[in-house]
């Protein structure tokens, strides 16, 4: 790859455009190949690329900073999504941090590029304002995006020259435009659109953002917990990375959601929507696409800026296809008018690969669509160029990154075997073309006839997936059959110097730490989160140095109430605690690690029995109703079989009695009988996987009922999503069959009234199996079934009341008997 050629305008590495790609793939080889000798050519004046060149109101970032930014210079800070200017200023402060400023060459345009093989080398012609230079490479980067500069897309609507106002594209926001008090329309429902609206909207009259169709909008807060939680446990850098991949594991486990799970993600977006809105408001005519999440790229909106706007009044938004524009404004097809002063065409970019570069090989023309896309960063047949195309679902930066970080690897590789070229060459006749970009969008659409295309397999198939890609770009072999290598240049290791590389296993394992401590504080910081939306509601007895969680309230007859698996005292008092402490003494416990109550470091139902039999004694509670629910009904009859005396009857809701062969759904997340895998999955994917699993697994518990919208705060339901509950209920389930066989042997020697109460529809537990054997076994238990399911002390609050307070008149008259 290095040959003696005089420095100046030829180099071993040439870059074009000076955006976040360009100054990514020159700290990548300054740091990796810091023997080759490159220059980055820039048709503008100026650092920055898209975010110098767009100067429209309100101009930000539509992806958090962590994983637009770069990862040798992470984005300080906690918040996420930041002005264009301040992108801007980023962007150049890291070039000239790192001496890259010094290697670029601004007001060059390529024109074209032409490889021959014979020589091993690009050779460039490049507009200048001396007039044309020529510029030769080994090999070429191209880092100058994928649209046009020059030109952004603007329908031809009849009527354009009628209009007497101001038309402004975006993309060529006129300096020192006054918008102030005047009526704006902004046609489009983009990135751009739902960015200009409320920014134009502080000053302006009124704006009007019209579109043809709706997009998905999701509201997200500008500054980020997590973050700053990061940086205040962490070390700058440590910080920076763990911010990162906390943003690039949800937005994979996001994305991934979306594509398994459609309608249920257009719900939540649409539910979260209609909350931002007044009530009444058309939140299907505005919001509601035709197309699934991520088909199109999902529109973020910080701090809700756009719903507050609509709110106030300064802002709305009409769906509708333009008819024509008149002198006043934009007449619809409905027949409405839309008066307008200025009216902003945010319809979208112009696509334009490689920045326009005319591309020629030995001599004939390359047309990017008649070729496939190797590894997403690669042109099949055009050797010794790489491409820098980032991702659509994700931060631009993140993949292009491992271009830059791939493109520096098979560098190396030329000079430690003296090859003088790479070319990727498809030969696989099994492997079909496919579009290059999955996307809908207009400017996708548009561009389609123009676009490389990608493969129906690997390493053809280009991935919308971080950590797919991190394996194939990083730790797989350059040589890998598909990628040719040949010619010579004379004196090639001369030059050559080694990388200051880690080797790829250290890579690997700091990769995996630093997965490992982002998903860690990322359990921690939405710990803090939930406990702040649900904190404890009763007060700490301490007994025999475990300190439990209950609430005692009421006067009366007393009732015990232990939850169930993974839930908490709110399980009860969501419905049923009201309804009887009127005239009851109500004791809700959370059980031995459950909710906020210690761990008593062992998990079997007969040892959180005896703690609660000694918390009971110390709250002086005399022979009391004993009603456990599922997980707590085990516990309740071992209650009652290890400690009678101080049990005064057992009403069991959807108990567990026998030993599980099978672990419901719901719950086989759970199954992981090692303490140090247990410990492991809580602190990790626990978390983020119990959110993104939320809704379905709290339908498959609730099912055939619906699960009350206030369940996550009033329920306690949002405490699932703790390390230490997952922990708990993992070690639960572990322990539940330990004591069980025992004590199935043991219930015909039970002598207290005894009642079980189950939902016909019950998925969880079958009332069969759990509730007519021990029904049969205890001598004048008593069956009762309802409509409902596993969940009915929060589905049926009135009718299981009623039966608790028949359990309990029953009791009563026993023991005064």
């Amino acid at each position: 790859m290095t040959d003696s050629s005089p420095p100046g305008r030829d180099v071993d590495v040439l870059i074009v455009g000076a955006g976040l790609s360009g100054i990514d793939a020159a700290y990548r080889l300054q740091t990796e190949c810091p023997g080759k000798r490159y220059a980055i050519l820039e048709a503008r004046d100026a650092i920055g690329g898209t975010w110098d060149l767009f100067r429209y109101p309100g101009i930000r970032s539509d992806s958090d900073m962590y994983t637009l930014g770069f990862p040798f210079r992470p984005w300080r800070g906690d918040r996420a999504i930041t002005d264009g200017a301040a992108i801007r200023d980023y962007i150049a402060e890291t070039a000239r941090e790192y001496g890259i400023d010094r290697h670029i060459r601004f007001g060059r345009r390529v024109a074209r590029a032409r490889w021959s093989s014979a020589e091993a080398r690009w050779t460039l012609d490049v507009a200048a304002e001396a007039g044309t230079e020529t510029w030769t490479c080994r090999f070429l980067y191209m880092g100058s995006g994928y649209y046009d500069y020059d030109q952004g897309h603007r329908p031809d609507w009849p009527g354009l020259a009628d209009f007497c106002g101001t038309l402004v594209h975006p993309q060529h926001w006129p300096e020192g435009l006054d918008h102030a008090g005047k009526r704006i329309v902004v046609i489009g429902s983009g990135a751009t659109a739902v960015t200009l609206v409320p920014a134009l909207a502080q000053a302006a009259a009124q704006v009007t953002m019209l579109q043809r169709s709706p997009s998905y909008i999701v509201s997200r807060p500008s500054r980020d917990g997590f973050a700053r939680a990061a940086a205040t446990l962490l070390p700058g850098g440590a910080a920076g990375a763990a911010a990162r991949w906390k943003s690039i594991l949800l937005g994979i486990a996001t994305f991934t959601l979306a594509r398994r799970r459609p309608e249920r993600v257009k719900a939540l977006i649409l539910k979260n929507v209609r909350s931002q809105l007044p009530q009444g408001y058309e939140v299907t005519r505005d919001f509601s696409p035709d197309y699934a999440p991520w088909d199109q790229r999902v529109c973020l909106v910080p701090d809700a800026d756009l719903f507050t706007a609509i709110r106030s009044g300064r802002a709305t938004i009409v769906t509708d296809r333009i008819d024509r524009f008149v002198a006043e404004g934009v007449r619809l097809e409905s027949g409405s008018l839309l008066p307008a002063d200025i009216v902003v065409t945010a319809t979208g970019l112009t696509l334009k690969l490689f920045g326009g570069v005319e591309l020629i090989v030995d001599g004939l023309a390359v047309r990017p669509q008649d070729r496939m896309v190797y590894k997403g960063m690669m042109l099949e047949d055009v050797p010794n160029l790489a491409l820098a195309f980032g991702y659509t679902n994700a931060s631009w930066t993140l993949k292009c990154d491992l271009t830059a970080r791939y493109a520096c690897r098979l560098i190396r590789h030329m000079d430690e075997q003296g090859h003088g070229w790479c070319v990727p060459r498809q030969h696989d006749p099994d492997i079909t073309a496919e579009p290059l970009l999955s996307f809908t969008s207009g400017y996708v659409q548009r561009a389609a006839a123009t676009l490389p295309h990608q493969g129906s397999k690997a390493p053809w198939r280009v991935h919308q997936n971080y950590l797919l890609d991190l394996a194939a770009l990083s730790l797989g072999s350059v040589a890998d059959g598909v990628m040719q290598f040949g010619g010579t240049v004379s004196g090639a290791p001369a030059r050559a110097v080694p990388a200051r590389t880690m080797p790829r296993p250290v890579v690997a394992a700091g990769v995996g730490v630093a997965a490992v401590g982002a998903l860690a504080l990322f359990a921690a910081w939405n710990r803090r989160r939930v406990e702040r939306l649900v904190p404890p509601d009763g007060g700490f007895v301490e007994v025999d140095g475990v300190r439990l969680h209950c609430l005692d309230g009421g006067t009366g007859p007393a009732i015990v109430m232990i939850h169930g698996l993974g839930g908490q005292m709110r399980n009860f008092s969501h419905g049923l605690l009201d309804r009887l402490a009127a005239d009851h003494r109500v004791i809700l416990i959370d059980r031995p690690g459950s909710g906020y109550s210690q761990a008593i470091g062992a998990n079997a139902v007969r040892a959180q029995a005896a703690v609660i039999a000694k918390l009971l004694e110390r709250l002086d509670v005399e022979r009391p109703l004993i009603v456990g629910h599922s997980l707590g009904g085990a516990v309740a009859l071992a209650l009652a079989l290890d400690h009678p005396a101080l049990v005064g009857g057992l009403a069991l809701i959807a108990p567990l009695t026998q030993t599980i062969e099978d672990v419901p759904p719901a719950f086989r997340g759970l199954a992981i009988r090692s303490r140090a895998l247990r410990r492991a999955a809580a602190w990790t994917i626990a978390t983020p996987a119990t959110l993104l699993a939320g809704a379905r697994g709290r339908d498959l518990i609730f099912a055939p009922d619906p699960v009350p919208a206030d369940f996550a705060t009033r329920g306690g339901g949002a405490l699932v999503t703790r390390p230490g509950t997952f922990e708990s209920a993992s070690a639960d389930m572990a322990a539940a069959n330990i004591d069980l066989p025992e004590m199935m042997r043991r219930y015909p020697t039970l002598r207290m009234p005894l009642g079980i109460l189950y939902g016909h529809g019950d998925r969880i537990l079958d009332p069969v199996l759990h509730g007519e054997r021990l029904a049969a076994a205890v001598p004048g238990a008593e069956l009762t079934l309802i409509e409902g399911g596993h969940m009915i002390p929060v589905t049926k609050p009135d009718d299981v009341a009623a039966w608790i307070r028949r359990r309990l008149a029953t009791a009563r008259l026993t023991e005064s008997s």
